[in-house]
């Protein structure tokens, strides 16, 4: 479990109250950071609240350049609102692999952003991911590698 800071930790520890002992995670990997930019995350978070995103992507040569584990099935996130308070609890259920122009259209559907649409997915996705790409080695979005997480939500 990475630092969390006295917040996340008293989230997360009413969570594993809410567990019989023996069903709580022996090593869990718990992170807390926001869904995305600050500025829509809390929109991002009603979004998960509601049961309308399933799932978010990210780039694994973000992770590789940055030196941070690769995202697991059984990974825990604490979402933080725009407040940095936890909002929820995921668990990541599932982890899909795909190069950006190759993701499908149920993704942006599970994603459950904008008219849900593969188009609009791209559209927002390429915004956010671009101007790294430099800095994850990538010579254009299209060699980049998508990461897309399904989640459960666990905890609210």
């Amino acid at each position: 479990m990475r630092h969390l800071n006295e917040p996340e930790l008293l989230f997360w520890q009413a969570y594993l109250q809410t567990l019989p002992p023996e069903s709580r995670p022996a090593e869990p990997f718990v992170e807390a950071s926001f869904a995305g930019p600050r500025e829509s995350t809390d929109e991002l978070l009603s979004l998960y609240l509601t049961g309308r995103k399933t799932a978010g992507s990210s780039i694994k040569e973000d992770f590789i350049a940055a030196g941070d584990p690769l995202p697991k099935v059984g990974n825990f996130w604490i979402l933080l609102n725009s407040r940095e308070e936890p909002g929820c609890l995921l668990r990541t259920e599932k982890i899909v692999e795909h190069k950006f122009y190759d993701v499908p259209p149920e993704i942006a559907v599970a994603e459950g952003e904008g008219d849900l649409s593969l188009e609009h997915w791209r559209r927002v996705h390429r915004a956010i991911y671009e101007p790294h790409l430099a800095e994850w080695g990538l010579a254009s979005i299209a060699d980049a590698t998508v990461l897309t997480e399904y989640f459960a939500l666990v905890f609210k």
